[in-house]
């Protein structure tokens, strides 16, 4: 089981419904009011009253806020799934991310810019935990994410899909500029920053793209990077494929 803590996410994973709630903690009932607000419905457990110390030591972490549930293991996808989950898919890959404020935070962009799925390492990287289930604000329980032992595994089997792989990385085309078929199934490969991608994982991929910079700096915050990247590929495929609308205003 997961210690999930913080309103919105504790509030995010029981809308979601992918998980098993077994218990509530609030530090008083103006909280559980809050949490119950947030879902939008009735809560599956009903939440026991316990003091700040407590719901510390529950959630390992001074940063509940007043809020901390027991729930299932985290519902990972199989990776193959995520290439047949759109006929279009916009996949997002991580590789060698080990910090959980960036991974959750990207997780957050993935799931904003409509990403249909993410991929982790299952080994030397992070993982859905429950740190980055907070900084991800909860958005990490709406998201496919497949663990695979080896990027490269998932990046082939993209290929013989038909999607084009794309690195981020420094010595990449400018993004803005970027000759890419937005509309069709796009992988986008982010590394950590620094130390990037992997030289394996950049040679099974198509493409390297960066984000052109002034001010003598070469590398931004990976979460901010691809958060970028993944926001110029929702751009870009929403103006090959804008949205249908039914009937006119009035």
């Amino acid at each position: 089981m997961d210690v999930i803590y913080g309103v919105h996410p504790v509030a995010e994973c029981l809308k979601a419904g992918r998980r098993k709630a077994y218990k509530l903690w609030v530090a008083d009932r103006d909280r559980e009011s809050d949490l119950r607000r947030e879902v939008g419905r009735a809560l599956p457990v009903k939440p026991e009253v316990a003091s700040k110390d407590f719901l510390a030591r529950k959630a390992e972490s001074a940063n509940h806020q007043g809020v901390v549930a027991e729930m299932g293991d985290y519902p990972y996808v199989d990776w193959q799934d995520l290439l047949a989950a759109s006929p279009v898919p916009l996949v997002l890959v991580l590789d060698n991310l080990t910090d959980p404020q960036n991974v959750g935070a990207i997780l957050r962009s993935a799931l904003c810019a409509g990403a249909t799925g993410v991929t982790l390492r299952k080994h030397h990287a992070a993982q859905i935990t429950p740190a980055v289930v907070k900084a991800s604000a909860g958005a990490s329980e709406h998201l496919r994410v497949a663990l695979v032992p080896n990027q490269t595994l998932f990046l082939d089997a993209a290929a013989e899909a038909g999607l084009t792989r794309v690195a981020l990385a420094t010595d990449g085309d400018p993004l803005w500029d970027a000759d890419l078929d937005w509309d069709k199934g796009l992988v986008l490969v982010v590394g950590a920053e620094g130390r990037g991608i992997s030289r394996l994982v950049g040679e099974h991929c198509d493409r390297a793209v960066r984000v052109p910079m002034l001010g003598g700096f070469d590398s931004l915050n990976a979460s901010v990077a691809a958060s970028l990247a993944l926001f110029e590929a929702a751009r870009n495929r929403q103006k090959e494929n804008p949205p249908r609308h039914q009937g006119t205003k009035k």
